[in-house]
């Protein structure tokens, strides 16, 4: 079990990287529902491992996709359709029916692709060096505690 002042540090630091993956993901527009924004979160044990958690969604936002792959699932696309509000228009400016446009859309997905974004990883990124000082500074703090603690017990009678 590590010492709570290097779990505290620790857990300072994996809120900041929340923080900014949360940060790249507004940034770059990947927010339709908000599900995955308000998904990450991260979980530090008490042997301070830090685990960093989101929804199944960040799956697709973190790999992409193959541009000349197979068309995706409409289902996801159309709820995707609906929760943007978006509403397609044919050449001569007349409103096409949602089944219409998640066809358009699937078809520009298999053909195009969608670029990756390695979100979690850019915010580690971002944020690695803050933790080795964080942690200097922590365990630091700790080994201070210790000699303290151990010259006290000598200068006791």
């Amino acid at each position: 079990m590590l010492d709570p002042e290097v779990i505290k540090a620790e857990q300072a630091w994996a809120q900041k990287v929340v923080t900014n993956a949360k940060s790249i993901l507004i940034q770059n527009r990947k927010v339709a529902s908000g599900r995955l924004v308000n998904s990450v979160r991260y979980n530090v044990n008490s042997q301070g491992k830090i685990s960093f958690l989101y929804d199944i969604d960040g799956k697709w936002v973190t790999q992409g996709r193959r541009r000349g792959s197979r068309f995706p699932p409409p289902a996801p696309i159309s709820k995707w359709i609906k929760e943007k509000g978006i509403q397609g228009r044919d050449k001569k400016g007349r409103f096409i029916s949602n089944k219409s446009l998640t066809f358009l859309i699937s078809r520009a997905i298999a053909r195009d692709g969608i670029k990756p974004l390695p979100f979690m990883k850019m915010a580690i990124d971002k944020s690695i060096k803050q933790l080795g000082k964080a942690l200097k500074t922590s365990l630091a703090k700790v080994e201070v505690k210790r000699w303290k603690n151990a010259i006290a017990k000598l200068a006791k009678p």
